[in-house]
C-alpha cells in the first residue's frame, strides 16, 4: 500500500511540474540519478514495468521530461523551430549516427532481442536529450550543477553513518561482497556513487566561478572536503582515477586553479584522516600498485574477451548489446571464475566488440565534436581575459558539462555505463543549449 501511495505522489508531482514548471524537471533528473534506491519504492507495475525496465524515479522523471517537451512541440510553433535547430546540431547528428548504427546492427546481431532492447533504451535517452535541449535555456544553465552538488552534500550523513557503523542501508543482489566495507548510500554500486561525487566536485568548481561573495566561496571550498571524504569511503579506485583526470582537465580548462589545487591538498588530508580511521580502505587502494592480474582477474578476462571478439568481428562487431551473449556462447573458456562477471565493464572494448571499427570511429567523432563545441564556446567569450570578469560567461558552464561527460566516460572504462548514463545526455543537451545565439533565443522566447 505504501508503495502505491509513493507512486501516486510521484505521478502527481511530476504531472504538476510538466504543466507549470517543466524547467524544474531537468535538475530533478540530476537528483533522481542519485536515487537508484528508488527502484525499491514502487510497486510491481506488471507489463508497464517490463516495458519501462527498472522502475525508478529516474525513469519517471525521464518520461515526464519527454512528455513535457513534445506536448509543447505539438502546440507551439517556436518550439518546433527550436526542435529543428536541435536536430541539425553537429553534436545531435553524431548521436543520431551512433543510434542508427546500433539499430542497423540488428540485421547481423548475435542476439537480436538484446539489440532491439538496447536500441529502445538509447532512443529513450536520446528523447531525454532532445527534451532537455528544448526546455532549457542559458539563464538556467547552472541549475543541474546546483542540483547534483547539493544532492551529493545531502548524502553526507548517510555516507558517514555507513562508514562508521558498517551497516549499508541497501545492497543489490550479489554486489558488495568484498573484504572492505564500501559506502554506497542510495546507489546500488559504490563505483557509481564515486562517479556521482566526482560530478559534484566538478559542479563545485563551476559554481565557484559564478560566485562573488567571499563567505559563499568559503562554504563551497569547505564542501569540497566533505565530498572528498565521501569519495574515499567508497574505496573506489576508478573514482580516484576519474577524479585525478578531471582535476587535470580542470587545471587546463578553468581559470580557478586555486580551487583545483585546494582539492588536491584536501584530498591528501581527507584521505590520510579516513585511512587512519579505516585502514582497511588502504589495503584495497594499494591493490592498484600490486600485481593487477591477481586482484582484477574478472576485468582481465573480460578485456581478453572484448579484444578477441573485436579481432574476430573487426568491422561491424556482433551487434549492439550482444557482448554478454557472444562471450557466454563463444569465449566462455576465458572465464576463470565460476561466479564471475559476464557483462563488459569497459566502454571502449564494448563498442569495439559490438560495433567494430565503425562504432569506434563514431565514438571518436563524438569526442571531436564535443571538443570543438567547447573551443567554440571559448572563442565566443571574446578575449581570454574577459573570462575572469564576465559573470555570465557561457564557456564556464560549457567546460563544466564537458568535464561531466568526460567523468562519465573515464569511469565507464571500469564500470561500463557510458551511453546508458542520463548524465551524459544531460551534459550533451546543455552543450547544445549553450551553442544557441542570444539572438536566436530571443526570437523563440
Amino acid at each position: 500500500m505504501v508503495q502505491w501511495v509513493i507512486l501516486a505522489i510521484t505521478v502527481i508531482i511530476l504531472g504538476l511540474l510538466m504543466i507549470g514548471r517543466p524547467l524544474w524537471l531537468v535538475p530533478l533528473l540530476g537528483i533522481a540519478v542519485a536515487l537508484e534506491i528508488s527502484s525499491t519504492w514502487y510497486p510491481d507495475l506488471g507489463l508497464t514495468g517490463k516495458l519501462m525496465g527498472i522502475v525508478s524515479l529516474t525513469r519517471f522523471t525521464s518520461i515526464a521530461l519527454i512528455l513535457a517537451a513534445f506536448v509543447r512541440v505539438f502546440f507551439r510553433k517556436e518550439m518546433r523551430q527550436k526542435l529543428s535547430a536541435v536536430l541539425k546540431d553537429p553534436l545531435t547528428i553524431s548521436l543520431i549516427i551512433f543510434l542508427a548504427l546500433g539499430a542497423a546492427s540488428v540485421v547481423y546481431s548475435a542476439d537480436s532481442g538484446k539489440t532491439i532492447a538496447g536500441t529502445v533504451r538509447l532512443l529513450t535517452l536520446f528523447a531525454v536529450f532532445v527534451s532537455i535541449a528544448l526546455l532549457m535555456d542559458k539563464e538556467h544553465a547552472l541549475w543541474p550543477f546546483h542540483a547534483v552538488h547539493w544532492t551529493a552534500l545531502a548524502l553526507t550523513p548517510l555516507s558517514f553513518y555507513e562508514a562508521f557503523t558498517g551497516h549499508l542501508i541497501w545492497q543489490g543482489e550479489n554486489l558488495l561482497k568484498e573484504h572492505a566495507l564500501r559506502v554506497n548510500t542510495t546507489f546500488v554500486d559504490p563505483n557509481i556513487f564515486a562517479r556521482f561525487l566526482v560530478l559534484g566536485i566538478a559542479a563545485n568548481f563551476i559554481i565557484q566561478l559564478y560566485t562573488r561573495e567571499k563567505g559563499t566561496k568559503f562554504f563551497y571550498q569547505a564542501a569540497l572536503a566533505i565530498l572528498l571524504a565521501q569519495l574515499v569511503f567508497t574505496s573506489s579506485r576508478g573514482g580516484i582515477i576519474t577524479l585525478t583526470v578531471i582535476l587535470i582537465g580542470a587545471l587546463i580548462l578553468l581559470p580557478n586553479r586555486k580551487a583545483v589545487l585546494w582539492v588536491l591538498g584536501l584530498g591528501v588530508l581527507c584521505g590520510a584522516i579516513v585511512l587512519f580511521i579505516r585502514p582497511d580502505i588502504w589495503d584495497r587502494m594499494a591493490m592498484v600498485f600490486m600485481n593487477y592480474a591477481d586482484y582484477n582477474y574478472q576485468r582481465l578476462y573480460l578485456w581478453k574477451a572484448g579484444i578477441a571478439i573485436f579481432k574476430d568481428h573487426p568491422v561491424l562487431g556482433t551487434g549492439l548489446g550482444t557482448f554478454q551473449t557472444v562471450f557466454m556462447n563463444h569465449y566462455l573458456s576465458l572465464k576463470n571464475v565460476a561466479d564471475g562477471a559476464t557483462l563488459s565493464h569497459t566502454t571502449i572494448l564494448t563498442v569495439a566488440a559490438e560495433l567494430g571499427v565503425v562504432g569506434l570511429a563514431v565514438l571518436t567523432a563524438f569526442w571531436v565534436i564535443m571538443s570543438v563545441r567547447l573551443f567554440s564556446l571559448y572563442e565566443s567569450s571574446n578575449k581570454y581575459l574577459s573570462m575572469f570578469n564576465d559573470f555570465h560567461n557561457e564557456y564556464f558552464a560549457g567546460a563544466g558539462y564537458f568535464l561531466w561527460a568526460a567523468a562519465v566516460f573515464i569511469s565507464s572504462q571500469a564500470e561500463g555505463r557510458f551511453f546508458e548514463d542520463p548524465v551524459l545526455w544531460l551534459s550533451c543537451a546543455m552543450l547544445v543549449v549553450l551553442r544557441f545565439t542570444r539572438d536566436y533565443k530571443e526570437r523563440i522566447y
